[in-house]
């Protein structure tokens, strides 16, 4: 709808847009322009920067790193802007003191807070136009405010009711460079002589839109209540609660990009990491930072969070309540304590003729004593393990009788040797002793006679003997956070780590699954069957072995050394530097290539675990306690911002993963995991760390469902958690949701029918959710299932009907992976076929929903797992049923 206000004669609504629109595009023009001089200023930079290194100097490589990244970000930004530059304009009832706010303007396109005004004067009011980055003209007058710039924060915080001086708020819609729509919101209508009012406001809009697959910025439509949040202080804890459909995901990426934009140095250095469920959810808001301009923010899924492990299935919920549970924290550090698969139960060496052995009891308390005084380092502490050994060596000796008996035997021996070694013309055995080594020449035992370079002579014999070193690295060996959770696939290595943690039904199940999931790849490399608890155990395992030995900085020892086998010296494990290594400075890699290289899930580059400066966690009241100790391991100093729905929570346990969570986001001293001194631990009891603040947020507006779709959800919820309120939907589709109920046996075919039809009648994107695979797949082997119990909870064997041309229907119980595949064969790429769990987080235009009984049923968290379900589609909703109960239920009939 057009129409005129007060002071402009009246005429054709398409003529008033035409020439409104005209207007527009005369500004914008402008505004593109000296965007490309500020992008050849940004190459021209870049060119210099090269030129700078021709200097010949180490200094001018360093310059020229500097000055190359800064304009090649800058550089990126303004690409990035180059497609709907500018999306929106206030007419403000008049104009602000120009120094009234330093920073109006300033982004990644302006010099920071160079002054001038932030808009210009047109018929007495103020105009500001808003962007994807911030325009000034060479005499720094702002073209363009960036959207992140306090100038702008009026465009989304302004209403009818505090219009904070806005007369007209205007969204322009852009196509390249060219304006083809505008849509305006009245806020003070008494001040808005002479302004034209276009549409029928910007905001409901959007919110009919076709979905594209992946999630777009709101860059131009954020909303009062999301705009506190984005804007919240950067320090301590940002949490923000809303039911589906709120926007709280799009909120915490635009957070990201404004805390980039106003704390660039302090965000920016150490990085920011944003983590959502999995790797869909992922994918599917790859792309809304790099829009922004900000393509420096970590993106990874609680699958990818290990270097060289991936996880892209789930658990099902027995198993996964098992794994998550704080409990395993306790089984795993046994589990590293343990002996290690094929250690020796006894170690042999000879001295001097004396015969010097360690028994399995007294080898099982030394490692005990190391790993009490090595916890996350275990990995390291080789060289003390072997330090441990030969001090019970010596101990043991002594028992013997020490130096006298190895006399003794040496006595015995003596004639004969000295014999055979005269023959081949080679001095007496009491000839041979290096001096100093504690012989009668040396001193030792007939010199000092304090038994130092008898002790020092024993431990150098020992340790060349072949047998201890063979022994030090099959009873200490460097192991992978992979070897030790796969050995706890044997049910009796499994049961001593459980102690009492685990009874015997939750051992035998856990011990099932890591022995058919974990079986070692090619070369021992890091099995594909991994799940996302699996990842967080790894970390868990990792934070308790700690790295390998690092590399030693003294220079290599001569040729020839025992203890060095291909450059690693095998007592303690670190690898040797070359004898001919001389220090020099060399270019190994650019800042932009580390940042290219933290965005990449795994490129084989083995790194110590990043911490960053602010983490934000999506979907996070499904994370387990495991999980969040993950995360806490990464963000120790940081600050969070953490996007949570209890109402949509699939773990059971919620008070421990809260208490998980408090843990990982308020002690900024001490990472999850880790150990420490015992002296330093009951310090931290003692004084623990100060309470980091926190901002909390709940948003409330249904921005997704039309308001038929939200009286599904709405009556899901209320079966779920009674006393929830939920979200208030704001538009009306006349779209009524659809419910159908069919045989078990032909969920699938109806299925495949339902999507032929919303193929024809929804341009964007289709969502299958099914439920998730039977738990039978991870039971211990020979467990069956009971006879009934395909009925009881409505998984049977998929029908997909007998002109499914991709084969045979499965034979066994529904929805496994395989099934999910064969029910999307076909099928166009904006049709998504996926289980209830890699929904979260996920929109599509229509959403086919399949069995919510069997959803609702396998575990006790299922009805909030169906909410979620029932809440993802934007226009149309068709749930398909066995039981008719579940008709009347959803639909809301008596």
């Amino acid at each position: 709808m057009s129409s005129p206000v007060t002071g402009r004669p009246s005429s054709p609504a398409r003529t008033v847009k035409d020439k409104e629109i005209a207007a527009e595009q005369r500004y914008v023009d402008v505004a593109y322009v000296r965007l490309e001089e500020m992008r050849a200023d940004a190459q021209a930079m870049i060119r210099e920067g090269y030129r700078q290194s021709q200097a010949g100097t180490k200094a001018s490589l360093v310059d020229r790193d500097a000055m190359v990244h800064q304009a090649a970000l800058r550089a990126q930004a303004l690409d990035v802007a180059d497609d709907g530059l500018v999306f929106g304009r206030l007419d403000l009832a008049r104009p602000e003191s120009p120094d009234g706010d330093d920073d109006a303007g300033y982004g990644a396109g302006s010099g920071a807070e160079e002054g001038g005004r932030p808009g210009h004067l047109e018929n007495g009011r103020e105009v500001r136009y808003v962007g994807r980055v911030g325009v000034r003209t060479r005499d720094h007058d702002s073209l363009v405010i960036d959207w992140r710039a306090p100038a702008a924060e009026d465009f989304y915080r302004a209403t009818p009711e505090d219009p904070r001086g806005v007369i007209r708020r205007r969204v322009l819609h852009s196509r390249g460079h060219a304006v083809v729509d505008l849509e305006d919101d009245l806020l003070d209508p008494g001040a808005s002589d002479g302004l034209t009012v276009i549409g029928d406001g910007a905001f409901l809009a959007s919110l009919a839109r076709t979905r594209e697959g992946a999630m777009r910025d709101i860059v131009a439509t954020i909303q009062r209540e999301q705009d506190e949040v984005i804007r919240a202080p950067a320090d301590g804890t940002v949490l923000v609660r809303g039911a589906p459909g709120t926007g709280k995901t799009a909120v915490a990426l635009h957070r990201v990009a404004y805390l980039l934009f106003r704390h660039r140095r302090r965000f920016g250095s150490r990085g920011v990491l944003v983590v959502g469920p999995n790797r869909r959810f992922t994918a599917y808001i790859e792309r809304v930072l790099p829009s922004l301009g900000e393509g420096s923010a970590t993106l990874r899924s609680l699958g990818d969070l290990v270097d060289g492990a991936t996880a892209t299935t789930h658990d099902p919920p027995e198993l996964a309540r098992l794994k998550g549970a704080d409990a395993m924290t306790r089984v795993l550090r046994r589990a590293v304590a343990d002996r290690p698969s094929g250690a020796p139960d006894e170690l042999r060496v000879v001295f001097r003729g004396v015969v010097v052995r360690l028994d399995r009891a007294r080898l099982d308390k030394i490692a005990a004593e190391v790993h009490r005084r090595s916890r996350g380092a275990v990995n390291a502490a080789r060289g003390r393990a072997a330090e441990a050994l030969l001090d019970a060596l010596w101990d043991r000796f002594g028992d013997l009788g020490g130096p006298d008996a190895a006399e003794s035997a040496a006595d015995g021996n003596a004639g004969l040797w000295s014999a055979i070694l005269a023959a081949d013309g080679l001095a007496p055995l009491d000839e041979t002793e290096p001096h100093g080594s504690g012989t009668k020449n040396g001193g030792g035992r007939n010199g000092s006679g304090n038994g130092d370079g008898r002790r020092g002579q024993f431990d150098a014999r020992v340790r060349e003997q072949r047998t201890f070193t063979d022994f030090l690295v099959a009873w200490w060996p460097i192991r992978r956070p992979i070897d030790v959770l796969r050995s706890l696939g044997d049910p009796e290595r499994l049961r001593r780590a459980a102690g009492r943690e685990l009874d015997r039904g939750a051992t035998a199940l856990l011990a099932a699954s890591w022995t058919a999931a974990l079986a070692a790849g090619p070369g021992g490399a890091a099995p594909r069957a991994l799940t996302y608890q699996d990842i967080a155990l790894l970390d868990e395992i990792d934070a308790l072995l700690g790295p390998p030995p690092r590399a030693s900085r003294r220079r290599a020892p001569a040729d020839g050394d025992p203890y060095v086998v291909d450059g690693v010296n095998i007592l303690t494990g670190e690898e040797v530097a070359d004898e001919s290594w001389e220090p020099e400075m060399q270019e190994l890699t650019t800042s932009i290539e580390r940042v290219e290289r933290s965005r990449r899930v795994d490129d084989g580059v083995v790194e110590d675990r990043p911490e960053y400066a602010h983490i934000v966690v999506d979907e996070a009241q499904d994370l387990s306690p495991m999980q969040w100790r993950m995360l806490g391991r990464r963000g120790r100093q940081a600050s969070w911002t953490v996007v949570e729905d209890p109402a949509q929570s699939a773990w059971e346990d919620l008070p421990a993963a809260r208490e998980a969570m408090e843990a990982a986001l308020g002690d900024a001293g001490q990472p999850a995991g880790r150990g420490g001194s015992r002296r330093d631990r009951s310090r931290r009891r003692k004084a623990p760390a100060p309470r980091r603040a926190r901002h909390e947020y709940e948003l409330t507006t249904n921005y997704r469902n039309s308001t038929e779709i939200a009286a599904v959800s709405a009556r899901v919820l209320e079966l779920a958690l009674p006393d929830a309120r939920p979200a208030r939907a704001v538009r009306d589709s006349g779209l009524d949701p659809v419910v159908g109920v069919v045989p078990a046996t032909g969920l699938a075919a109806a299925a495949r029918d339902a999507v032929d039809a919303l193929l024809d009648q929804v341009e964007g994107t289709i969502g299958v959710i099914v439920p998730l695979p039977r738990a039978t797949a991870a039971a211990p082997t020979g467990a069956a299932p009971a006879e009934d119990e395909d009925e009881d909870d409505g998984q049977t064997a998929l029908s997909f009907g007998a002109d499914d041309a991709a084969g045979p229907a499965p034979s066994g119980p529904g929805w496994t992976p395989a099934d999910r595949e064969r029910l999307g064969a076909g099928l166009p790429e904006r049709v998504q076929v996926l289980d209830v769990l890699e929904a979260k987080g996920l929109e599509f235009d229509a959403a086919v929903i399949v069995a919510p009984e069997t959803v609702a049923a396998q575990s006790p968290r299922g009805l909030r797992v169906l909410y979620v379900a029932v809440s993802r589609a934007t226009q149309r909703l068709t749930v398909l049923t066995a039981d008719p109960g579940w008709r009347r239920t959803l639909l809301g009939e008596t």
